[in-house]
């Protein structure tokens, strides 16, 4: 069973301190991972050690779709991290960070101005950063709560789920080693990138595809936040390191895939590939309400379940209680106070028990549970909260 690193402000400086890197000098333009693996032979085969942002900011399915990416993945190795644990160094040693969607302004306030700082000397000393929607948005040129790494900003963005063409540009295509031309892709919210007139030192980066979509499931957008045309993908160097990012969310579905592994290979100069998701049969079926990631706990719940070969992790965010993805699940981890906020989370979860749907209150979320609920802490725990829910199956 793969480890997870699990990195909180009190073991992230021990983490930093005890991984060593090769001496041998990269060059300015080669992805730091290609020059380690490059150095000595032992190292040709260790798995890439891949930070994925898990603290307040990243939610949805899409974090936690990055979460089970890294640790099914043999060729990298997941580190969970908090901003508490960026800032005492927990980059230090890491290959790579991805930074998934959800708010972009509450990543940069979790990282807080000293987590942003050593994110943007760690891609500057030869990291590697990929980024998807919010991921995407942290990056951009201001004026407030961004990283400011590349000159481009937001002229608006859409807040409906939608499936545009984006069109891979002739060295966006080069760089990726895909097909230059449409690339259809999920999207819900992230940037339409517009340049900026600042210098951003050390940043060598291009717009590699742009946004042609027409409507959304709700009709036409609005023409005036100038998505036709707007950059959707943005590649190059910062520094020393590679940076891919995207407005879309590639990361969702097996069809776009090759998106993802083709941004890493870019990155970090290393193939990945994405065994497919197998289960046993008769195995129970598990909601995971993905609304409201709280943390590198809720994190670790995800990947606890994900792992789980007698169970079979359904992500469930609003768009697919509308959608009835809870009609034929056995169970519902609830990870966050968000039926408390959200009456139509609250309404589902009751029309779900109320049908005979067993529900897992965990980490925050248990701290809401109704009374007489059935909770838990994070983790393995959880798995095993389930487990006795359904003693014989």
């Amino acid at each position: 069973m793969k480890r997870i690193a699990l990195l909180f402000s009190a073991v992230a400086i021990v983490c930093g301190c005890s991984t060593t890197k090769s001496a041998a000098p990269c060059a300015e333009t080669k992805p730091q991972a290609a020059c380690t693996a490059s150095s000595s032979p032992a190292s040709a085969v260790a798995p890439l050690k891949v930070g994925v942002y898990a603290d307040q900011g990243p939610g949805g399915i899409g974090a936690v779709e990055w979460f089970r990416l890294v640790d099914e993945s043999p060729e990298m190795e997941l580190h969970l991290l908090d901003g508490a644990a960026v800032r005492a160094g927990a980059l230090d040693g890491l290959d790579l960070l991805v930074m998934p969607g959800g708010s972009s302004m509450t990543e940069f306030d979790s990282l807080g101005t000293n987590g942003v700082e050593r994110m943007k000397a760690f891609v500057r000393n030869g990291g590697g950063y990929v980024g998807t929607c919010a991921g995407c948005c942290l990056l951009m040129d201001g004026p407030k709560k961004r990283a400011r790494m590349m000159p481009w900003n937001s002229s608006g963005a859409e807040s409906h789920t939608m499936f545009p063409t984006i069109n891979l540009n002739a060295k966006g295509a080069k760089a990726l080693g895909l097909k230059a031309g449409p690339h259809v892709m999920r999207y819900h919210g992230g940037p339409f990138l517009q340049p900026t007139t600042n210098v951003i030192a050390d940043a060598h980066m291009e717009i590699w595809g742009t946004f042609d979509a027409e409507a959304t499931f709700k009709g036409r957008i609005n023409p005036k936040k100038q998505m036709y045309g707007s950059g959707a993908i943005v590649g190059g160097t910062y520094g020393k390191g590679r940076v891919f990012v995207t407005s879309a969310h590639p990361e969702y579905f097996n069809g776009t895939l090759y998106v993802i592994e083709a941004a890493l290979k870019y990155v970090t100069g290393r193939t990945i590939t994405f065994p497919p998701r197998t289960r046993a049969p008769r195995v129970l079926s598990v909601g995971f309400l993905a609304k409201g990631i709280s943390g590198v706990k809720t994190a670790e719940t995800a990947v606890a379940l994900a792992r789980a070969k007698d169970l079979d992790l359904v992500l469930i965010d609003l768009d697919g209680i509308a959608r009835r993805r809870m009609d034929n699940i056995d169970v519902l981890v609830v990870p966050s106070a968000v039926f408390v906020k959200n009456k139509k989370v609250s309404e589902a979860i009751s029309a779900f028990t109320a049908r005979g749907g067993k529900v897992v209150y965990c980490s925050l979320g248990a701290k809401d549970a109704p009374a007489g609920a059935v909770v838990s802490t994070s983790g393995d725990a959880v798995v095993e909260a389930v487990r006795k829910l359904f003693p014989t199956h």
